[in-house]
């Protein structure tokens, strides 16, 4: 079965690596993956998708082209690949997608929601826009699919859609004492200090500004604390101007984007996201696995709390607050291997949900 996946980019990312995920533990042999992408570029993931036996296809990026030209772009892929399966996870554009795929008689036609950022937005125009969208996506998508109730309610309001977890592979993430010992003694940090840590892109949801402030009030009131970054982004520089105008550059470790983010969880005590709009964070999964205290802004859904090691505070409240609950949170590891295993977030349970789904109307 050829599936076809849509996306922006296959850069290091929150889609890209649930993506990821899904092809590396799927059955390669009787699902094919294209991936579908709008930037002409190379791409993080590109060497591995290659090695797994996918293909990337680049067409132009529709923010840079007609609507009717990037329609004919992708009516032309669909009749050159007649893929069984268009699964689309580019938020509203997927309108278009679908719209496509339906008049080229592709059966199964997926549009997936990853994302809360539509629920935050007051312009106008925009919202008007996005009306449209919607009853596109109500026309001509066979599946609305969501990874969270408010990543689903944000792009398809009240179309009924289907809930799939962002699974991940559990047993790489639980708690291993002597990766944390070689990843402190890399970060030359000693046994008893705070290490904060962070997984995500350097752009505005992650909201880096606000997790430099609360760091900068947690070296107030704790001298003996690091915080340790994964992640690049379009803000790398002026985060990093931050970092330096606030004097803080000895006490803050930017790894850039690694591969290795199961193996480097262990060496943090304290997990930070103080996020403006998200859809359902994997990274947060991660860290639960790995037995982390998580303190998250309020707006992250709560279904990603699958343990009491999740913790909401409000964006409104000041980074003193912030930093006075983080210095009030236990640094000792809780095994969640029972609760994670029980959960819906095993990328078995994923895997198995989604072949059902790309299976339903190809038999």
């Amino acid at each position: 079965m050829k599936i076809m996946q849509v996306n922006y980019k296959m850069d290091v990312g929150g889609i890209e690596s649930f993506l990821m995920n899904v092809y590396r533990n799927i059955d390669r042999k009787n699902y094919e993956f294209i991936f579908l992408t709008y930037y002409d570029k190379h791409f993080d993931f590109e060497e591995e998708i290659n090695n797994l036996g996918g293909r990337i296809i680049r067409i132009s990026n529709p923010r840079n082209v007609s609507v009717v030209k990037h329609i004919k772009e992708l009516l032309k892929i669909f009749k050159a690949e007649r893929p069984d399966v268009v699964h689309c996870h580019t938020y509203f554009n997927s309108a278009y997608v679908m719209l496509a795929a339906y008049l080229s008689g592709i059966k199964t036609r997926i549009t997936h929601s990853h994302t809360t950022y539509a629920l935050r937005e007051k312009n106008i125009i925009k919202k008007i826009k996005w009306t449209f969208s919607r009853l596109l996506i109500r026309l001509f998508a066979t599946d609305k699919v969501a990874c969270s109730n408010e990543a689903g309610q944000a792009l398809f309001g009240n179309i009924k859609y289907k809930i799939i977890s962002n699974g991940i592979n559990l047993e790489k993430y639980f708690f291993n004492k002597s990766l944390r010992e070689q990843f402190r003694n890399e970060w030359k940090v000693s046994s008893d200090t705070l290490v904060i840590g962070h997984v995500g892109r350097i752009d505005v949801p992650k909201n880096h500004k606000l997790l430099i402030e609360i760091f900068s009030c947690l070296t107030k009131v704790h001298d003996n604390c690091k915080l340790v970054m994964v992640g690049t982004g379009p803000l790398e520089d002026q985060i990093k101007g931050m970092v330096k105008e606030k004097n803080l550059e000895d006490k803050i470790i930017f790894l850039g984007n690694r591969s290795d983010v199961n193996e480097i969880l262990n060496g943090f005590d304290i997990f930070v996201f103080p996020s403006i709009f998200e859809g359902l964070p994997v990274s947060l999964i991660e860290a639960q696995a790995n037995g982390i205290n998580c303190l998250i802004s309020d707006v992250v859904t709560r279904d990603v709390a699958i343990t009491d090691l999740i913790h909401y505070l409000s964006l409104e409240v000041s980074s003193n607050d912030w930093a006075t609950k983080i210095s009030n949170f236990s640094v000792k590891r809780k095994n969640t291997k029972k609760e994670l295993l029980s959960s819906c977030y095993s990328i078995e349970s994923t895997v198995k949900s989604l072949v059902e789904l790309y299976t339903d109307k190809n038999n």
